[in-house]
């Protein structure tokens, strides 16, 4: 739950500022392609719809890994004989050894109080219920309009516009209603296209009961009601966010818009569909208001009339193809941009890494191994020693032969010469091999100048909380230091409390350091006698 409660209040915090963000490129775009049919434009505020639901879980998404982290490095924590390093991004210093900070989009959110959280996350889960209850009481509205309507009675000229509007459109035979529910026509699929009529159009003219027609049957076409249900459902997710309901309007807007440039198109003629369409307006008006109709789609959906009207009327020219491209290409860019920085810019969720691991290395680490696909590693907070959070190491897959390690690799010149020691306290559970702190010292491109894995002294089984050590010697000409933690199989190991620090000669050495062979002046047992 906590989880759950942490990736809903980042969504809603996210989508705050991301929205609006994204109405204003929207917008941009739009203007940018202005000289295009309503129909791209309704497509590109649906697009807008998506985006605004899907921009605020942007941030969500795994954050890519620091380039060297892709590097494979099969044999970081092995025997020099089987060793081949593929790291050649150095460090001055080692980094992250505390793992006491998280990744730093997560950061960002770590001051808001705890309290704070489900208490806006079920003001939003209302708000979600709420605009639900809306939909659902639309629906239920919509059946008694379809249950309370009778078939339409049409006068033989009537019929005639009918059904040369169909023939317009070509549609087959749909089936025409009347209610003394409507003030003004209205299209429902449920299941099946049904146009509805209000009892009082009998005495529009011709003209008017035709352009009324074609909008309706448009659309049918579009299949807009439908559609509608689908985008109504989507948007309850953000039905407390004001820019949603502004992408909302857009999309009513924009899809009435379509709708008119089809009539138009079915009457032939843009001016004598915008005249129809006022006078049945003021028709209309005159018997009433004219609401929208519960979730049925009419004419007079949006109360965009003078929006509607100039749209039709205004003489639009044709962009030139490379004018019209590069608005396209510019309106494009504009979205992108706006979700490039909700991914960039957006929190992550916040109790979720708070309580629980995450799943990536900390920083300043990497994961590596024989086989790292089948190995997890990240910061548990849950894991706590002396009140630190650690750093884990974990086995995916339930058979595996090779091993994974949790490592860094730093420059040598400040411990050349010198005695190092990497000092962990370690805790295992249910290691079907065993673990183990490594330490590996190179020169250039010789590896192993020096190496301890504690492979003599491994960690088996499940173990509590231990205090292990790695010693080598650097020797002068050393370049680089590879260190870490290893798991050999399957299971899991936390580290904690990690320190790397040089040492005086009294300290032990674990590990062994890489000496020339002594070589015979002359051959020796050449007739195998010895």
């Amino acid at each position: 739950m906590h989880n759950l409660a942490s990736m809903i209040f980042a969504y809603l915090l996210n989508a705050l500022w991301q929205l609006p963000l994204l109405v204003l490129a929207a917008e941009a775009a739009a203007r940018l392609v202005g000289g295009l049919r309503a129909g791209f434009l309704h497509r590109l505020w649906l697009g807008c719809l998506l985006l605004a639901l899907l921009m605020p879980a942007l941030s969500f998404l795994p954050e890519r890994a620091p380039l060297h982290s892709a590097w494979v490095h099969t044999q970081a924590a092995m025997p020099p004989a089987a060793q081949r390093d593929l790291h050649n991004v150095l460090q001055k210093v080692p980094s992250g050894l505390g793992f006491g900070a998280p990744a730093p989009r997560a950061e960002r959110v770590l001051g808001w109080p705890k309290f704070l959280v489900p208490s806006i996350c079920g003001l939003y889960l209302a708000s979600v219920l709420f605009a639900l209850f809306r939909l659902v009481a639309g629906l239920w509205k919509t059946r008694a309009l379809l249950r309370d309507a009778h078939p339409a009675l049409l006068s033989a000229d009537v019929l005639r516009q009918w059904q040369t509007s169909l023939a317009s459109f070509a549609q087959p035979e749909i089936r025409l209603l009347a209610s003394h529910r409507l003030t003004s026509p209205a299209t429902v699929s449920w299941p099946q296209p049904v146009v509805i009529l209000p009892i009082d159009l009998h005495d529009a003219a011709g003209g008017e009961i035709a352009a009324a027609f074609c909008h309706e049957l448009a659309h049918v076409r579009r299949g807009d009601f439908l559609c509608n249900l689908l985008y109504e459902s989507l948007a309850v997710l953000l039905f407390f966010h004001p820019a949603a309901h502004w992408i909302r309007h857009r999309i009513q807007e924009t899809r009435e818009l379509a709708c008119d440039d089809l009539a138009a198109a079915a009457l032939n003629s843009r001016p004598v569909y915008a005249h129809n369409l006022l006078r049945l307006t003021q028709k209309m008006r005159f018997t009433g208001d004219t609401p929208q109709p519960t979730c049925a789609l009419g004419i007079f959906e949006g109360e965009i009339l003078e929006k509607r009207i100039m749209n039709l009327i205004e003489k639009k020219s044709r962009l030139p193809r490379l004018r019209l491209g590069l608005s396209i290409a510019l309106g494009v860019c504009l979205l992108l941009a706006a979700c490039v920085l909700s991914a960039n810019f957006g929190l992550s969720p916040l109790w979720a890494q708070a309580v629980s691991p995450t799943d990536r290395a900390p920083n300043g680490w990497y994961l590596a191994g024989s086989k790292p696909a089948a190995y997890r590693s990240g910061v548990d907070k849950e894991a706590l020693h002396d009140g630190q959070p650690s750093a884990y190491l974990q086995s995916t897959v339930t058979k595996t032969e090779g091993f994974g390690t949790l490592m860094q690799t730093i420059d040598a010149a400040e411990y050349a010469g010198k005695r190092v020691r990497l000092r962990a306290a370690v805790k295992s559970q249910s290691l079907a091999d065993w673990a183990g702190l490594w330490m590996r010292v190179d020169k250039d491109q010789t590896m192993g100048a020096a190496f301890d894995n504690m492979q003599d002294r491994g960690i088996k089984g499940t173990q509590a909380w231990g205090s292990y050590d790695v010693v080598l010697d650097v020797p002068s000409d050393a370049t680089r230091i590879a260190f870490g933690i290893l798991l050999s199989g399957e299971g899991q190991v936390w580290m904690n409390h990690v320190t790397f620090e040089i040492v005086d000669t009294e300290t032990q050495v674990t590990g062994y350091r890489a000496v020339k062979p002594s070589l015979s002046k002359k051959p020796v047992n050449l007739s195998f006698s010895e």
